[in-house]
């Protein structure tokens, strides 16, 4: 009967932990990955884990966090040998021993990320074994989505103009005026993920997790700002912020009763300038397949949709 280990890989192993899933063709990407997230924060060398039986590694699995937040929140690099018929037993064992420590950190929700076509860094082949694998662990999907990106300095067509807004600041407005706003414009929301959260949470103590939430990446409070017509009325809200790999447009939208007259195109155009006048070298954003409106908007403003991702997360503790 052959035994498996599950363990954090020793500095020695460094190497045979990302060779695991070696068929992918891009070891050298993922090791760069590896080491760069390590040096940031958003990956710890004893958040990586190699499973393995009496000869060799048979899989690999390592987690993830913003560096201001500490606790693992999302599990990344996950592969092992996708063909063999016994992955959903090496998975399974993987997994459940790494989530037992991830709680133990503090840990509640942990998720997982997948796209299609394959793309970097993490190059998630066999998706349909994956996919098995997480619903076989308990993970639920909790949205579909489209990938958009930008690079500067492309520049959208047709550039909306203001449509007479007038931008405040969060530093002008202050946190309960923009947490009121993002409760506005969710009220309305089309996101699956989020509207369920509205569901368990109730409106009020969602827009302030959100704000919070959003809190946790970098930006600077001049960056997020709330858009107002002439005569006073909120209109939205635009929110760019960093993550560790990438720039991203954090969380965008409309009041329900200003939608229709092409102002996220402004809100939109706005985020996009600030952070690429803070240097942004690629600028991403993700939007739920049935939020066709802003995935046409994306389109307009100049990005370009390179992947489709289904987001999974699992409950691992209270």
């Amino acid at each position: 009967m052959r035994i498996l280990n599950v363990h954090r890989i020793l500095p020695e192993e460094i190497d045979s932990f990302i060779e695991i899933g070696s068929a992918s063709g891009h070891e050298a990407e993922v090791k760069q990955y590896l080491e760069q997230m390590i040096a940031i924060g958003s990956i710890r060398a004893e958040w990586c884990y190699i499973v393995k039986d009496e000869e060799r590694p048979l899989g690999r699995v390592a987690f993830w966090t913003l560096p201001k937040v500490g606790k693992p929140l999302a599990m990344v690099l996950l592969d092992m040998s996708w063909n063999n018929s016994d992955y959903m037993d090496i998975g399974r064992l993987l997994l459940q021993k790494t989530f037992a420590d991830m709680q133990e950190l503090g840990a509640t929700i942990i998720d997982y990320v997948l796209d299609a076509p394959v793309v970097a860094p993490q190059w998630q082949g066999n998706p349909e074994e994956r996919a098995n694998l997480l619903e076989h662990v308990g993970f639920r999907l909790n949205r579909e989505t489209y990938r958009f990106e930008r690079k500067p300095p492309d520049i959208a067509q047709n550039e909306p103009d203001s449509k007479g807004l007038v931008f405040r600041t969060l530093a002008e407005v202050g946190e309960a005026a923009y947490i009121n706003a993002i409760e506005r414009v969710s009220s309305a929301i089309l996101d699956r993920r989020e509207q369920r959260e509205l569901v368990l949470k109730g409106s009020g103590n969602h827009a302030r997790d959100y704000f919070q939430d959003l809190q946790q990446m970098e930006y600077e409070p001049e960056w997020w700002q709330l858009a107002y017509t002439a005569s006073g009325d909120l209109v939205g809200l635009v929110m760019p912020a960093s993550s560790p790999t990438f720039s991203t447009i954090g969380y965008i939208g409309v009041v329900p009763e200003q939608r229709g007259h092409g102002y996220i195109d402004v809100l939109l155009r706005r985020g996009t300038l600030i952070l690429e006048e803070a240097g942004a070298a690629v600028i991403r954003a993700d939007t739920d397949v049935n939020n066709i409106p802003m995935a046409n908007a994306f389109r307009r403003a100049g990005y370009t949709q390179f992947a489709t991702r289904r987001e999974y997360g699992i409950e691992i503790g209270s």
